[in-house]
């Protein structure tokens, strides 16, 4: 057995209403679609954002040249260098002349000379010279004259006589008087040694350094 509810009169209009709002319901929905699909139809065009084109790519370009290559000059064996390349030899020092007859006057001692032979003057300094005898470019007696000489500089017998005194050596079995030192007036003293290397010239250069002797 079905029950039955009674609504008031006001509730029971407004039910009728929701029902008749069911039934149409759906026509009122397709024509609020259309409606909605005319105006967007309507309105002004929208713009669609495209996107960018590609850019193109680069061609290629043709490989450049290769740069021409510099001719070099072949490189010169040091034997095929010319003469006028080489570095100029420097010109020794011309060789002192000797001493004049006038100019040994000057002297503090006198010398004899052998024939061709020559006093040569040497190194100088304040207080002493150095003079040397030479017979075609051979050096035979060295003679200082000066202060604080280097007597002596040969090992050998010392001997003095008459204000000289000498070393003497023994070559070859014959005495040679090698070195000679004399003391002079004015507090220098005046060296002779030989200086000759051959047996032939110490023989010359010890009657040589026997001349020397102060003036």
């Amino acid at each position: 057995m079905k029950t039955l509810i009674l609504l008031p009169r006001p509730h029971a209009l407004v039910g009728l209403v929701l029902a008749a709002g069911l039934v149409f319901a759906p026509g009122v929905g397709l024509a609020q679609d259309t409606d909605i699909t005319r105006d967007l139809n309507s309105g002004p065009p929208v713009a669609i954002a495209t996107p960018p084109a590609p850019e193109p790519e680069p061609e290629p370009t043709p490989d450049a040249e290769p740069a021409p290559e510099l001719e070099t000059a072949p490189a010169v064996e040091p034997e095929a260098e010319s003469a006028e390349a080489a570095e100029p030899a420097v010109p020794s020092a011309p060789e002192a002349a000797p001493l004049t007859l006038d100019e040994r006057r000057e002297l503090p001692f006198r010398v004899g000379l052998p024939e061709g032979g020559g006093l040569y003057p040497g190194r100088s300094g304040p207080d002493f010279d150095v003079f040397s005898v030479r017979l075609e470019g051979r050096g035979l007696v060295m003679i200082y004259v000066g202060s604080q000489s280097q007597f002596p500089i040969y090992s050998g017998e010392q001997r003095e006589r008459a204000g000289r005194r000498s070393i003497i050596v023994n070559e070859n079995g014959r005495n040679l008087a090698l070195e000679h030192l004399y003391r002079l007036r004015d507090g220098a003293e005046l060296h002779i040694w030989v200086s000759a290397v051959s047996d032939e010239d110490r023989a010359l250069a010890d009657a040589i350094a026997h001349t020397v002797e102060p003036r």
